[in-house]
């Protein structure tokens, strides 16, 4: 003898039958980033900062001594709309998500190829429940309940656990997208998030253009409080100015007024801040290279946007279920990958012309985990990546670089002893 399942407090979602099943995806905002996106002549650059252990450290034998590099890249990024649905089935669930792959290659101002990357992103629908059928996030559906039949009963025997017409919990989706990504050197990322939309028309106290970030403000700067570092006390507040602290040598910065006395006079920490707050090589420096997320805004200034969408992703999350940063041997031991972040801001921007086009923005935060700070404690070292892109088929021909080829696609094979595929970064001077 079966028992009925309790009514639930969440209204079903429509039954999956033959008649409604998904045979179109639907992608969302994801609709958006379809085609290939590129910089142009004339335009911004991306920019990356990079910490990494100086050759001859490891965190078993030597440690302290760290390494920072900070380059401009131009980019070649991708996004391809799967034609079918991808159905997920969960008993009294049902999704069918919307995939989009990715594809992206980064070389630096040498031409030398950097950075190479694949991966998908997921539109996995915006719910919420109860169900409304006129409400304003239910249309396209992706989400589908799958009650029992006497056909599934007997089919899956299902006597005496269940009978027909059961239908258990119905989930409803945290986040609407999710994005899965593979590095090559040895890191798996699995970010889940959602989106926000602006539109003057439609919100009139929308902010007028994407807020990016405040100056000096702490998630965002490639300097990071585990280091021993704090921007309230160490940066000029609201000002672009180098704190004076950075022209002094480190042997000077023993008697720098205010710093508890463990980080002062000579120690690697200050060795790495210097590097940052000095660089000047291949088009990174100051500001930038202590806060990348600058290049965003001051580009943005000027321009006139009718509307924009936030796409925000995380690796971690306050609460339920999480996503994942998974590394190989060699990177789990000597360079963790813990976190990954990402913002991704779909603007429509006019142009003096009047023409309106699209331009992508990005702002990536990686965190990586080696070795450990004076007091003991884990030190986290944040990798980021920013740039600016439009479309292709928007850039005057006379304004584009020429295409990016990925190792595969070389005119010649590229022999192993000799390949130029490096970190973002793990050239080391």
């Amino acid at each position: 003898m079966t028992s009925k399942s309790q009514p639930s407090s969440i209204r079903p979602y429509p039954e999956l039958v033959k008649d409604n099943e998904p045979t179109v995806p639907q992608f969302g905002i994801l609709d958006k980033l379809h085609g290939t996106w590129v910089n142009w002549k004339g335009g911004p650059k991306g920019l990356h900062t990079t910490p990494m252990p100086s050759p001859g450290t490891s965190s078993e034998t030597v440690f302290g001594v760290f390494h920072f590099k900070s380059q401009q890249y131009r980019e070649q990024l991708t996004f391809t709309k799967v034609n079918a649905p991808v159905r997920n089935r969960a008993g009294s669930n049902e999704q069918f998500n919307g995939p989009v792959k990715y594809e992206t290659a980064i070389i630096d101002n040498k031409g030398d190829l950097q950075h190479f990357e694949n991966g998908m992103y997921l539109w996995l629908g915006d719910n919420t429940m109860p169900w409304q059928e006129d409400g304003k996030y239910q249309n396209p559906r992706t989400m589908f309940s799958r009650p029992s039949t006497q056909e599934t009963v007997d089919e899956d025997g299902g006597v005496p656990v269940i009978g027909p017409g059961e239908l258990g919990p119905q989930f409803v989706p945290p986040h609407s997208i999710s994005r899965s990504g593979v590095i090559p050197h040895g890191t798996t990322i699995h970010l889940t998030g959602n989106v926000t939309h602006f539109d003057k028309k439609e919100t009139p106290d929308a902010p007028e253009k994407p807020e990016i970030a405040k100056l000096w403000e702490q998630p965002y700067l490639s300097i990071s409080p585990t280091m021993g570092i704090d921007p309230e006390r160490d940066l000029i507040p609201g000002s672009l100015e180098k704190p004076f602290w950075t022209n002094l040598p480190r042997e000077e910065q023993r008697d720098y007024p205010g710093q508890p006395e463990a980080h002062r006079g000579v120690n690697s920490a200050r060795a790495y801040f210097l590097n940052i707050f000095n660089y000047d090589e291949d088009g990174a420096k100051f500001p930038y290279t202590v806060q990348p997320n600058l290049l965003l805004s001051q580009f943005n200034e000027g321009l006139n946007f009718k509307s924009y969408d936030l796409i925000e992703l995380d690796s971690q999350h306050d609460t339920g279920v999480q996503g994942a940063t998974v590394n190989n041997v060699m990177i789990e031991r000597y360079c963790r990958v813990v976190r990954m972040r990402h913002r991704m801001w779909l603007e429509r921007v006019e142009l003096e012309n009047g023409k309106e086009i699209d331009q992508l923005q990005y702002e990536q935060i990686v965190d990586f985990e080696f070795m450990f700070g004076a007091s003991g404690e884990t030190t986290q070292w944040p990798h980021i990546q920013v740039n600016t892109l439009r479309r292709i088929e928007d850039i005057a021909e006379e304004d584009r670089y020429p295409p990016i080829k990925l190792p595969e696609e070389a005119d010649t094979p590229v022999k192993t002893p000799k390949a130029k595929v490096h970190h973002m970064n793990h050239k080391v001077k």
